[in-house]
């Protein structure tokens, strides 16, 4: 559980077990008395949302601004074709050649690679620093890198990879720290992440809008990257004033003070330690890294993104790829700047349509297997119409594989944030997304090996593609058919829990005293031990269902 009031009944559980097994004593009886009070202590928090709904709105502002802006690229990549850049790669007199092509997704692979592998450095930053300073150097890195885009000639060979690479890292550094706001909201945390992860695709349209000033706007390429810094001064500062320096956790309130928001804490926190317990060493970073859980998440995590990586770069290409074909067989061609633009447009606005949807499935079936499998089933949905070489099947791959990254990067987030503690929520985060940075720079090789070895034919890497999602996809669908196995195999044996209610006595809840409480709910699983013949886990949805009482 990643709620402080849904986790602290948990601690009441696991002292009735021992009880239970092994008769009470003395010590536990006062332990539990303790804890009980501790329950109530949640209930009597002023719950306002005033404050947390302001920084969440200013947070999803800021993000659209700097958090995934590397994924405008195909727009950007307009921008950047028409200012000229890279043309002195092709012979004279044509405007597209392999080599320009080449060099200019080279550009968009090591900024991608860096908003992605570089989070192993800001998960390290964020769990040092806290969310206030590193979103402010998050920005302060955007802002270099905009003004680098903005007043660098149009020859320059490096200064197009080394701003993509600011704006990478720069994203990462402001993505990463968001989530811990979602702890502030409780049960609604699902629908919080989804959004921190819409933003992060809306923030693809920041070259979009980019692209359409200087295109119908007629503004040059400075005025646009140095109005774009302006804002982020401005956003660095609100950011500096209104985050607070610690990392939020669940059953944190957040309050109005003369500097900005502070937070109101219980004395312990989420992992029963003081607020003012040091950061997590690394040795229990490792630990967590090194469960099957975690790999088999990061296994899934890595590949879904390649996937979106490949897509992303490869496009341009791709477009070209079935305009050559469907010429060659005597249909019309496509408009490849056209449906570049309407590419980028719907990777940055159809995925908000997929927040409800993700809350609910989240809500529904919870975060463990039901995520992985709707994320699998869209990858596999977006790349079967990906190799039809036609232009309807096209419109179909925008709205799916919009989705898919709405989803898969819900999942990741919603997943470390609720499996693993939050003190070492950017640590591991940013070791998952190492190994998946990692793969996703294969996607620069593979396209020069696709014109190489198969003339730009496509065909035989996205079957490939489409394979593997299939294989993630069946993986998902036996976890998630073993998920609810067990949990038809939980609710048949809380049909007993209210015979099992029926040997406490416990008639009046709310008039009862924690103490008082406390130990009758030791009686009660007394009584359980001594009387219960059903294996353990019918025993535990009764314990479980005893405390709902």
């Amino acid at each position: 559980f990643s709620n402080q009031e849904a986790r602290e009944p948990l601690r009441l559980y696991a002292a009735m077990t021992v009880v239970a097994g092994s008769g009470a004593s003395s010590d536990v009886t006062t332990e539990i008395a303790a804890d009980a009070k501790d329950v109530e202590g949640p209930t009597r928090r002023c719950t306002g949302r005033g404050p947390a709904l302001l920084l969440l709105i200013f947070t999803l502002w800021q993000s659209i601004f700097t958090s995934g802006i590397v994924y405008g690229w195909p727009s950007l990549l307009l921008l950047l074709r028409e200012e000229g850049v890279y043309a002195g790669r092709c012979p004279l007199g044509t405007e597209d050649c392999r080599e320009r092509m080449l060099a200019l997704n080279l550009v968009f692979t090591l900024g991608a690679m860096t908003n992605v592998a570089g989070g192993v450095i800001c998960g390290f930053v964020v769990d040092r620093l806290g969310p206030k300073r590193s979103l402010a150097g998050g920005v302060l890195v955007t802002i270099v890198a905009s003004v680098v885009m903005g007043l660098s000639d149009a020859s320059s060979d490096v200064a197009w990879p080394i701003a993509f690479v600011a704006y990478g890292f720069g994203g990462c550094l402001v993505h990463l720290p968001s989530f811990s706001l979602g702890n502030v909201f409780g049960s609604s945390k699902g629908f919080v992440i989804s959004s921190f992860v819409s933003a992060f695709s809306a923030s693809s349209l920041t070259f979009w809008f980019a692209y359409f000033a200087y295109e119908k706007g007629g503004l040059s390429r400075r005025s646009i990257f140095l109005a774009h810094a302006g804002i982020e001064v401005v956003n660095m500062c609100i950011s500096l004033w209104l985050w607070p320096s610690r990392p939020l956790k669940p059953g944190d309130v957040l309050e109005f003070s003369g500097t900005g928001l502070c937070v109101k804490r219980d004395d312990v926190g989420q992992s029963g330690a003081p607020p003012s317990e040091p950061t997590a060493g690394f040795r229990r970073v490792c630990r967590f890294a090194a469960s099957k859980t975690f790999f088999g998440f990061v296994i899934f995590h890595t590949v879904q993104l390649w996937f979106n990586r490949c897509l992303m770069g490869w496009f341009n290409a791709e477009l070209r790829w079935k305009d050559e074909v469907m010429r060659s067989s005597g249909g019309p061609g496509l408009d490849v700047s056209k449906h570049m633009s309407i590419f980028n447009a719907t990777h940055g606005l159809i995925g908000l349509s997929a927040i409800l949807v993700f809350g609910w499935i989240l809500a529904r079936f919870g975060h463990r297997t039901a995520p992985f499998l709707a994320t699998g089933s869209l990858a596999v949905i977006w790349l079967t119409f990906n190799l039809i070489c036609s232009e309807w099947p096209l419109y179909i791959v925008y709205i799916f594989s919009s989705w898919h990254r709405q989803f898969f990067f819900s999942t990741f987030f919603t997943f470390v944030v609720s499996e693993f503690p939050v003190e070492v929520f950017g640590q591991l985060a940013g070791l998952a997304n190492l190994l998946a940075g990692m793969l996703s720079g294969t996607q620069n090789p593979l396209l020069e090996l696709t014109f190489e070895d198969f003339a730009g034919d496509f065909t035989p890497v996205l079957a490939f593609q489409l394979a593997l999602a299939a294989l993630l996809c069946i993986s998902a669908l036996a976890a998630f058919c073993r998920e609810l196995q067990q949990r038809r195999s939980s609710s048949s044996c809380s049909m007993d829990t209210g015979g099992a209610a029926k040997g406490l006595d416990v008639a009046s809840p709310q008039g009862a005293s924690a103490d008082e409480l406390a130990l009758q709910v030791v009686g009660g699983a007394k009584h359980l031990g001594s009387e219960a013949s059903h294996e353990h886990s019918c025993a535990t949805a009764k314990a479980a269902g005893v405390l709902s009482l």
